[in-house]
């Protein structure tokens, strides 16, 4: 069966998903491993540096001195996991995109072969991510930041001998509308996430703009938004699974099985935890990208007929040529 060239289920898409994984796993984890290995690199060198976070287990000892460390020792941390994420999934994902066309279709490819083909666009695919992102998390970062900006002032307000019923209402109308402000923005990211999922594809594959690319997820995507969540929040929760497998070993050596202020991490069990998430970032992470450019193949058959216009290709390349017929003789 020739799921190339027939719209498949979601189930579908997931059992071809994790047999062209399977196939060709070497290909997929090595084209994979850029942003984990980023990821790892940049942990243990800040481990290196701050050494591992340590809780207090006084309310005491969360003096300004400390939550201002920890405060600047976040801020260094979301801005390089950012730099990360976006520079290795450019690469990753747009490569990984490339060797899934290459192999979906019956072709053959390699790792070099898949970052040389993508090297061209990389500065367009980064662009393209960095919009994404900035559309897609952009409102619950400002809701969050407006909700903590609210409450350290009412709190402010409150310390400083105000009203205390009014200072408490006010409040109170903050976290409810600071709350709100973050489901809606969650709901909006995760509706985001799958109207923009198939913008790297798009990009890769049909050579397109960043903004067309987003235009052309929109189109793509309109009527399998469900199918791209659920796919995402199932490769999400296998990803996490292994991750969390991985780690358990040096949580238990920390003394608790979820990470926690009473959790103590030395050194090891930091970089266990950080080698854990490697290794579960580069055998579980290319699973949504396979997934994803299969939905996008997946619609451009249902919406554009792309497998008659794949079959007319394949007969056009192997209709011979016609070879020249000598003119008739007059005589």
């Amino acid at each position: 069966m020739d799921l190339a060239l027939r719209p498949m289920s979601t189930s579908q898409v997931l059992d071809w998903t994790f047999y062209l994984y399977r196939n060709h796993f070497v290909l997929f984890a090595g084209i994979a491993i850029i942003t984990p290995a980023m990821k790892l690199i940049a942990l243990l060198v800040q481990l290196k540096i701050f050494g591992p976070m340590v809780m207090p287990q006084q309310p005491d000892a969360f003096t300004p001195q400390f939550l201002q460390a920890m405060f600047v020792r976040i801020i260094i941390s979301v801005v390089i996991g950012t730099i990360v994420y976006l520079i290795g999934t450019a690469l990753a994902s747009s490569a990984t995109a490339y060797a899934v066309s290459m192999v979906h279709l019956g072709k053959s490819t390699t790792i070099a072969e898949a970052y040389g083909k993508v090297k061209p666009i990389f500065f367009r695919i980064l662009w393209l991510l960095f919009r994404v992102v900035l559309l897609t998390l952009g409102p619950l970062f400002f809701s969050y930041a407006l909700f903590l900006g609210l409450a350290f002032t009412f709190a402010m307000m409150a310390r400083g001998g105000g009203a205390q019923i009014g200072a408490a209402l006010a409040m109170l109308a903050t976290a409810l509308l600071g709350l709100a402000g973050i489901v809606g923005s969650l709901v909006w990211m995760l509706y985001a996430l799958c109207r923009y999922a198939l913008a790297v594809p798009a990009c890769t594959l049909e050579q397109l703009p960043a903004k067309n690319s987003m235009i052309r997820s929109r189109f793509l995507t309109n009527g399998a938004k469900w199918s791209i969540l659920g796919i995402v929040l199932l490769t999400a929760i296998l990803g996490f699974v292994v991750t969390y497998t991985l780690q358990v070993p040096a949580l238990l050596m920390s003394g608790s099985l979820v990470m926690s202020a009473r959790s103590h991490l030395t050194m090891a069990t930091t970089a266990w935890i950080y080698i854990a998430d490697f290794l579960g970032g580069t055998i579980t992470g290319p699973i949504t990208t396979i997934a994803l450019v299969l939905v996008y193949y997946d619609q451009r058959i249902r919406k554009e007929a792309f497998d008659l216009q794949l079959m007319m290709e394949a007969v056009g390349q192997q209709a011979p040529v016609p070879s020249a017929i000598a003119a008739p003789s007059l005589n």
